[in-house]
């Protein structure tokens, strides 16, 4: 019977739904069958029920569960509900509960396992929480042993409304599930309609013909036939002509089904299912048209679930084969999601929580040295590094060898290699500018001025240089602490992304080890911060270097540049083209040579220059110029530098031994803790219990299906 109750796993398993409008009889049909009680306390349809009936040696029993599926992705999850119940009365309650329960999913199911009628009553009422559902795909499984049933597995279907005033949206929504349920082809449609209806009218047959063109698997089950007056004589006799087989029209192949059910007054007699199956074969053969009937085996409840039962076995024979090759599929694909969780654990925590530290530890190092696969770490470090780069070359001085700034344009074209941009001057746009207003002669000689106590005439005082020093470097802190900053930020980040992939299993785990790190890279970043920071301090006044060569050349270089500038025509040249240019270069540097001036090259030609009337500010542009790329290389390479030793570096090489200091490894209660920081996720847990008992269930259904015989 494992596979009568496949349906939620399987959509090749048989089954049969109950179908029909609200009223139709259709929940008495139900108990009938089932001998117990699921009727709703509300018009508005809740859920659907899947019912299983076992003929069983032992005595009755029943279990109810839950097959809860997500509004989302129509992804389910099986959990059992009831204890075992042993008598029909109590289920009834049981059943009420788990209904409301998937009405509520965001109260936890256990919740609901103690409450009382007028306690569910309040719990479901949207009117005092919005969050109650309205309506669920969710199902309330019932698994009843019976010794006196006939093996059995059915679905009831929501009863269909054709108008919901308060919630529109239920109509649509009952009646698309419907149309889901009855469309697969190993599905047998019972559709329930009063006795008194016209058959050309009910939605549920017009559901039932759209799925089952041919009529080949719906069974109409009239119901209520005791409301038919003895002046219906009309109906009476469609009735008889239907049920013996004479009517031209409204035809099954499957037939049809007439039952009498007990009323509203007879249930809350208390009416025994003896008794109304008594009174149900006393009324069939004192009534017309039933008494008059060629046979009677389509009379009553009896009958109807015998032939049904029989029905369904023959079903479930011709499906066979397709359920093997579902149920196979189904169990490798179980196995493999089973086989994709984390394992569990060995009995040595100790072990378990130090390999994780290790891994942890080792794949962090790596990230961090950019010697994994993704190097995403390194790359965002790397790019703000060039960004601090740009920024510092940004802050270059901007001089202009004129009286009036408008006169010169800025500088932009340095005619130096040194100034070009390696990075190219598109690929970081986006780091920070502090812009430098331009710097003429008569700033320098104000500045000159401002600085000069007793010195002799042409010996600029050193202060003035330093003053134009400290303009250029003004901003460079600030730079330095948001390179800093930010990558400090990306290190969190990369830290806080491996704490989840590798103690993620873990949540107390996660925790404790995302609370040590964290406290930890605020100790590092506060050492480091300091340390970078002494980076700049050594650029402060006296101002050196030690790379005379390359201060040398550049002085030069910007010296003749801005001599060439100062030049009474604007430098030597003028109006000839570049090769032009470099030809007569060529023959002086040739004439020079001849005459002894072996070391002499172009960059010296400034020297013929007439000595300017602003030559001591044009060599002070000069020397603060070469100066600053003297120190812009040095702090371009030594910020970076110091943030990944000093911030990154030291920060994983010794995070290791850290760690396992942090557990306590040889504390008195350390194999009590670490179990703790072990709990593994739920959802985890939740996953492997439900995968586990899903596999369980597809065994057992295999099992029956490879020993299956009618």
């Amino acid at each position: 019977m494992y596979i009568f109750s496949a349906n939620n796993l399987i959509e090749e398993a048989p089954r049969i739904a109950v179908i029909g409008a609200q009223s139709t009889g259709k929940s008495s049909l139900v108990e009938a069958i089932t001998g117990v009680s699921g009727r709703y306390p509300s018009a508005v349809p809740v859920c659907p029920m899947e019912c299983t009936i076992w003929s069983s040696e032992s005595a009755w029993s029943c279990s109810i569960s839950l097959h809860v599926i997500d509004e989302l992705d129509d992804s389910f999850t099986e959990m059992s509900f009831s204890p075992p119940l042993a008598t029909p009365a109590e289920v009834e309650i049981w059943i009420r509960r788990a209904q409301a329960a998937v009405l509520c999913p965001h109260i936890l199911p256990e919740a609901f396992t103690s409450k009382s009628r007028e306690e569910l009553k309040g719990l479901t009422d949207s009117r005092n929480d919005p969050r109650v559902l309205r309506f669920t795909k969710s199902v309330v499984v019932v698994d009843i042993h019976d010794p006196n049933g006939a093996d059995l597995s059915f679905v009831d279907l929501p009863g269909l409304i054709q108008n919901a005033e308060d919630d529109p949206t239920l109509v649509p929504l009952v009646e698309k599930m419907t149309q889901n349920y009855i469309a697969r082809a190993a599905t047998i449609i019972l559709v329930s309609v009063p006795a008194e209806d016209d058959l050309d009218n009910p939605r549920a047959f017009m559901l039932a013909r759209e799925a089952d063109s041919e009529k080949q698997r719906t069974i109409g089950v009239l119901t209520k036939p005791d409301r038919l007056t003895t002046g219906d004589t009309g109906k009476r006799e469609e009735l008889r002509a239907l049920f013996d087989g004479e009517a031209s029209s409204h035809q099954l192949q499957k037939g049809y089904y007439c039952v009498r059910l007990p009323n509203d007054q007879e249930r809350q007699n208390g009416l025994s299912r003896a008794k109304a199956q008594g009174n149900e074969r006393e009324f069939f053969c004192a009534t017309a048209p039933w008494k008059d009937l060629r046979s009677n085996r389509r009379l009553g409840v009896p009958n109807l679930v015998r032939d049904i039962s029989h029905l369904l076995m023959g079903v479930t024979q011709a499906a066979v084969p397709a359920m093997r090759e579902a149920v196979t599929e189904q169990i490798t694909t179980c196995s493999k999601r089973l086989a994709a969780l984390p394992q569990l654990l060995g009995a040595d925590v100790a072990a378990e929580v130090i390999h994780c530290v290790v891994r942890f530890c080792d794949s962090f190092r790596r990230v961090v040295y950019g010697e994994c696969e993704d190097k995403a770490f390194v790359r965002e470090c790397r790019r703000r590094f060039a960004l601090f780069e740009r920024t510092i070359r940004h802050s270059a001085p901007d001089f202009r060898p004129s009286l009036i700034a408008g006169e010169t344009p800025q500088l932009v074209a340095i005619p130096v290699e040194d100034d070009t941009d390696k990075f190219g001057v598109d690929r970081y746009e986006d780091f920070t500018r502090h812009p430098t207003e331009p710097i003429t002669l008569r700033d320098v000689t104000r500045i000159i001025d401002e600085a000069t106590g007793w010195e002799l005439p042409h010996n600029v005082p050193y202060e003035a240089k330093k003053r134009l020093i400290q303009r250029f470097m003004e901003h460079w802190p600030a730079a330095e602490s948001e390179c800093f900053e930010h990558v400090a930020k990306a290190l969190e980040l990369a830290m806080r992304t491996e704490v989840a992939t590798h103690f993620g299993r873990f949540p107390p785990l996660e925790v404790f080890m995302g609370s040590v790190l964290g406290a930890q890279l605020e100790s590092r970043i506060s050492t480091a911060r300091e340390i970078v920071k002494n980076v700049l301090e050594r650029e402060k006044a006296p101002y050196g270097t030690q790379n005379y060569p390359y201060l040398e050349r550049m002085r030069d270089a910007w010296l003749s540049h801005y001599k060439s500038i100062r030049s009474s025509k604007g430098g030597y040249a003028q109006g000839l083209n570049d090769w032009q240019r470099r030809e007569y270069e060529g023959q002086a540097l040739t004439a020079l040579r001849n005459l002894g001036l072996t070391n002499v090259e172009t960059s010296d030609f400034h020297r013929l220059f007439r000595r300017d009337a602003f030559e001591d500010e044009i060599l002070v542009m000069a020397d603060v110029r070469s100066y600053f790329h003297v120190t812009h290389k040095r702090v371009a390479d030594d910020v970076p530098e110091a943030i990944k030793l000093n911030l990154l570096l030291h920060f994983v090489d010794g995070l290791q031994d850290h760690l396992l200091a942090s557990l306590k490894l040889d504390a008195a209660d350390a194999a009590k803790r670490l179990q703790g920081l072990l709990a593994e996720d739920p959802e985890i847990a939740l996953e492997r219990a439900r995968l586990k008992g899903r596999l369980a269930r597809l065994g057992e259904i295999k099992r029956e299906l490879d020993n299956f015989v009618m």
